[in-house]
């Protein structure tokens, strides 16, 4: 698959000097990922969402690491890291950011989480609590209680997801201005945002929409979720109740992905988290409101 927008993707300018490759040893995984901040500072580990990569950091990423030891990565079928065809799975990717920090010789830190990277940080948390001081869900969980409208529930709405995912994106791939506008959904005011980010997300969505390969690795996600939550999640969640790791559910007040009533649920579940929206954001508040989300964190 050729087009205007097939080379490989560059790092968003705040971020450039800060960007990174290793090969993970136990799976030879190739991790694309931006690491700054004192080696000896608290470890913050930053996990995009579907279809996304680690720039969706990039507001945030410089404060963070002001005080923070910060690595953001692009998780493997997506960005810049490895694309290989092989079954994505949120289990898989909660190897996968442990290994990555295996590599980095970082026992423990922080794990935030956007949408899909919300459920690998709960996942790996739940999974593995000893590797994580604390945890920030934003815009997702796995405690799922209003489903999303247009996500696959069962086996006929998946094998439409498939039939007509193809068709989907090459309309997209006829038309810039077509594939910018399907960002829309994720913003509260995507024509709100500085021109700066604005021209940014054109370049950056045009050049996913050509990507084969991450399109299939998103399909691939796509898949295993609708099983992931049905079965194996359902026994995470019942370890909720009594995590004792302090976690940061953040939620969009305008989020039109995932509604709001899901961070409410999750956080109401575990006596050791707290809830906190962000006025007028939709489903990526950290780029929205940078600062506003900021202020979350750093409570």
């Amino acid at each position: 698959m050729s087009g205007p927008h097939t080379r490989l993707m560059q790092p968003a300018p705040q971020l450039a000097p800060y960007a990174q490759t290793l090969t993970l040893p136990a799976s030879g995984v190739s991790i694309h990922y931006f690491e700054a901040g004192p080696r000896n500072a608290p470890a913050t580990v930053l996990i995009h969402g579907l279809q996304d990569e680690a720039d969706t950091w990039r507001h945030v990423f410089g404060a963070l690491a002001q005080v923070h030891r910060v690595v953001a990565l692009d998780l493997p079928g997506f960005g810049r890291s490895d694309k290989a065809r092989r079954r994505y799975s949120v289990p898989f990717y909660a190897r996968v950011v442990i290994g990555l920090m295996d590599s980095l010789k970082i026992g423990y830190a922080t794990l935030i989480g956007s949408s899909l990277g919300a459920m690998i940080g709960e996942t790996i948390a739940l999974t593995y609590p000893a590797r994580v001081s604390r945890l920030v869900l934003v815009g997702g969980t796995i405690h799922i209680v209003e489903p999303p409208s247009g996500a696959p529930r069962n086996l006929i709405q998946l094998v439409r997801l498939w039939a007509n995912d193809r068709r989907y994106f090459e309309a997209l791939r006829q038309s810039q201005q077509a594939a910018y506008d399907s960002l829309r959904p994720y913003y509260a005011d995507l024509d709100g945002l500085p021109q700066a980010d604005r021209d940014f997300l054109f370049r950056r969505v045009n050049e996913r929409v050509w990507d084969e390969a991450q399109r299939k690795a998103s399909l691939s996600v796509q898949t295993s979720l609708l099983l992931f939550l049905a079965f194996q999640a359902r026994r995470l969640v019942r370890r909720i109740p009594t995590s004792p790791i302090p976690t940061t559910v953040i939620w969009g007040t305008e989020d039109r992905v995932l509604p709001i009533g899901n961070g409410v649920a999750r956080a109401a579940l575990q006596r050791a988290a707290r809830f906190a929206r962000i006025e007028g954001a939709g489903h990526l508040p950290h780029q929205e409101r940078p600062e506003a989300f900021l202020q979350v964190v750093r409570q």
